[in-house]
């Protein structure tokens, strides 16, 4: 097997996320972002294979908040904790593609702990014969 191909350094930015909403309790409560940032840390890479479909192909995303302060109606502040992941591959021998997403993010308020969260995971597996798909959603909040 021939030495790996473009395994860079991984990306690190920010986004600023002020006025971007979560919506929990299927829109009985808005919290909204009034200060803080997303750390994006994204990381791809490749091998090569004896196939003729081409190389494998690797990716990952990991989202992380800092510092971000949500507010609801009442001008109540909160913090959001966690972090998102996802990432996938393909396998350039067999056409086969698996990709995975997490979402584990918590609204915490002073004195009254978690008052939402998102709480999803998503995987799918597609090979060229077969598909699989899993959805799970255990949280009560939502992004925008």
């Amino acid at each position: 097997m021939a030495p790996a191909g473009a395994n860079g350094p991984a990306f690190h930015f920010t986004e600023d996320v002020v006025g971007q909403e979560f919506s929990c309790d299927p829109g009985a409560v808005i919290y909204t972002a009034t200060s803080g940032v997303i750390a994006f840390t994204i990381h791809e890479g490749s091998a090569a294979n004896d196939g003729e479909n081409g190389d494998n192909q690797n990716f990952t995303v990991t989202i992380t908040p800092r510092s971000v302060v949500l507010e609801n109606a009442g001008g109540d502040e909160f913090r959001i904790v966690g972090s998102s992941w996802f990432g996938g591959s393909f396998n350039g021998n067999t056409g086969g593609e698996v990709f995975t997403a997490t979402d584990k993010l918590q609204i915490v308020g002073r004195g009254s702990g978690t008052v939402g969260s998102v709480n999803l995971t998503f995987h799918v597996t597609a090979q060229p014969n077969n598909f699989v798909l899993n959805d799970f959603d255990f949280g009560n909040c939502a992004f925008g």
